[in-house]
């Protein structure tokens, strides 16, 4: 008496459905550990002692220990605001480190400042930082010493007097600006 094919398919669908709820759940827990092993990642690789591993840099992060700024992570004022600034900041990195390694780093190094990060943080947008000067206000504690009102309204760049705050030139990398 042979089998009627109908029967056989019948019992494979439980089958094929176990295997598929198996490869559906290894596949969101292997996405799972990709995304957690990726957010460390980029949390160590964000931290002034990681960006001290590089000799051509180790200067610059001297510097910042030893100014106002020296509670600031390296990515608050070398990224773009968000977590596409914060994202392509690190991909930016990853061509950095291929630089190092493969030993072609420029004679002059141009870091990028974002003075959008300046303003978050110095308008008391930020939280992360409340004892930071706020220049939107004339008096108090937090008000800074020469009113900033007239740089706000003009959109005058931060660096004009600020540009050496965070990194004072004579700790600085030789031909880093």
């Amino acid at each position: 008496m042979a089998s009627d094919p109908k029967d056989a398919r019948d019992e494979d669908k439980p089958s094929v459905k176990r295997n598929t709820r198996k490869i559906i759940l290894i596949s969101l827990v292997v996405i799972v550990a990709l995304l957690l092993f990726a957010g460390v990642g980029m949390h160590f690789t964000s931290q002034p002692y990681f960006c001290n591993t590089c000799h051509e840099i180790s200067p610059n992060v001297a510097s910042w220990q030893v100014s106002p700024h020296n509670n600031v992570p390296c990515l608050n004022c070398h990224a773009n605001p968000g977590t596409v600034g914060y994202v392509s900041r690190k991909l930016k990195g990853l061509g950095e480190v291929y630089l190092h390694f493969t030993n072609q780093i420029p004679a002059k190094i141009e870091p990028k400042i974002n003075i959008q990060m300046c303003i978050n943080c110095h308008t008391g947008q930020n939280s992360g930082f409340p004892t930071a000067k706020n220049i939107t206000v004339e008096t108090g504690p937090q008000a800074p010493q020469v009113s900033h009102k007239f740089m706000l309204d003009n959109k005058v760049s931060c660096l004009n007097c600020h540009r050496y705050t965070a990194h004072p030139p004579s700790q600085q990398t030789p031909g880093l600006r």
